[in-house]
């Protein structure tokens, strides 16, 4: 093979073909696309056609936060060609002024995906040349105002949108959505002002709501995905209007994650027996707070997902309750439940985490053993230092579960709280991957 020594006056570097050089900065962070500027001359100006420009804390760190700004407009003034993709998360803007020269830039450079992370400071308008990126696929805010504009019409090409810590009129937040006729990915954290919502997204698959609000209604008849996590519902008096009930959950639903108490969700008289077709799409039951010792509380569960008779995975964390003894209500209740007929044909996976070693946790353990005969594997993660004999009960168990199920008995660990239900601000595919921004 022969030797190309420095001598040989060949460039390698320089002489690749545009197309290469052009992938190879693609698949580069932005600030060693800048570095390779140095290369050669060839490569001098190269990065100035990027398609993605993704800049955040690691993006020239030693810089203040004023010089930061000031290299972003430098490198939107400077690129050549279309921005598909632009991405800044950073603690704070300082200059307003230059939000506004950032989207006018990246109206010009027909931006398509979006995303604007701010983490602390004041919360800053969002420039109304935003509204006219009519090119916008995917769009990302945090800590922002959004008041609106009239002229504007909607987002006609946008299929995600995710909103975090923004203020927003809920008429005008209604209004945003129901103005994207192709958006199947809606994410809403700590809006500000939610009250009662209606959420009218005819395309919507995905949702997932972190926040506070009296009311809730659906018109989405393609949703798959629901997450909801209340962080208080009602007035003062802690009367409230909860029009989200199981009942009126979408028929497409597939995956459903209650990330709150299980409580907040029921309404007095809900049942679910009676509208057992309404949930033969659900597959997947996430529950991230629910208390055992409730009657009302198992008998809705029990009527959710006897009605899902496709349910496959189950997912629930029980909460902390603080009574030790055992009430006669609910073992009562766990009596009559077995002369009654019962079946989960398709449950193939439960896990049971935080358990304490009630006795009614025990029982809802026993029951799903006994009346799920395609179940594969079961899971039951204690709590740390748990005040119970685990020994025994794993025993106990593990003597009831049938063979060909798989059964898993962790002891001492800490308290699980799997954020199995939605996405991260940023970037996010899995159902079960942790929410963070």
């Amino acid at each position: 093979m022969e030797r190309i020594g420095l001598s040989s006056g060949l460039d390698r570097i320089s002489d690749l073909p545009s197309n290469v050089i052009d992938h190879i900065l693609a698949c580069l962070p932005l600030k060693d696309a800048v570095r390779t500027s140095t290369l050669s001359k060839n490569w001098r100006e190269k990065w100035h056609a990027v398609p993605h420009i993704i800049v955040d804390e690691n993006f020239f760190h030693e810089r203040s936060q004023r010089k930061l700004e000031g290299i972003i407009n430098y490198i939107l003034t400077r690129h050549e060609g279309k921005i598909e993709k632009f991405s800044v998360s950073v603690e704070k803007v300082k200059d307003c002024y230059n939000l506004k020269l950032w989207i006018w830039r990246l109206y010009q450079k027909s931006i398509q995906e979006l995303s604007l992370i701010i983490r602390r400071g004041r919360r800053n308008e969002v420039p109304s040349g935003l509204f006219s990126c009519q090119q916008l696929r995917r769009l990302n805010l945090r800590h922002f105002e959004i008041k609106w504009v009239h002229s504007f019409k909607g987002f006609h090409n946008l299929i995600s949108l995710q909103l975090n810590k923004v203020n927003i009129a809920t008429a005008d937040f209604e209004r945003l959505i129901s103005g994207c006729p192709l958006l199947e990915r809606l994410i809403v954290r700590n809006l500000s002002c939610i009250d009662h919502l209606h959420i009218n997204v005819l395309n919507l698959k995905y949702f997932c709501f972190d926040g506070e609000f009296k009311s809730i209604c659906f018109d989405t008849p393609l949703l798959e995905v629901l997450s909801i996590n209340l962080y208080r519902i009602g007035s003062e008096n802690n009367q409230f209007d909860l029009r989200f009930k199981f009942r009126g959950l979408p028929p497409a639903i597939k995956e459903l994650f209650v990330r709150c108490q299980f409580q907040k969700f029921l309404a007095a008289g809900d049942t679910f027996t009676e509208v057992a077709t309404t949930y033969s799409h659900l597959r997947t039951l996430g529950i991230n707070a629910f208390c055992f010792e409730k009657v009302d509380e198992v008998s809705s569960l029990l009527s959710l997902i006897g009605s899902a008779f496709n349910l496959q995975i189950l997912d629930i964390k029980a909460c902390g309750c603080k009574n030790e003894a055992v009430s006669e209500p609910i073992l009562q209740f766990w009596e009559e439940q077995y002369h009654s007929p019962f079946s989960l044909n398709q449950l193939q996976k439960v896990t049971v985490r935080s358990f304490h070693g009630k006795e009614f946790e025990k029982k809802f353990v026993e029951f799903v053993l006994e009346n799920s005969p395609m179940l594969e594997e079961i899971t039951v993660e204690c709590m740390k230092d748990p005040d119970f004999n685990q020994d025994e009960i794993k025993e106990h168990l593990a003597v009831i579960c049938p063979a060909p199920t798989k059964f898993n008995f962790v002891g001492g660990n800490s308290d699980s709280s799997s954020d199995y239900s939605s996405d991260s601000d940023d970037n996010s595919n899995s159902s079960y991957s942790s929410d963070s921004d």
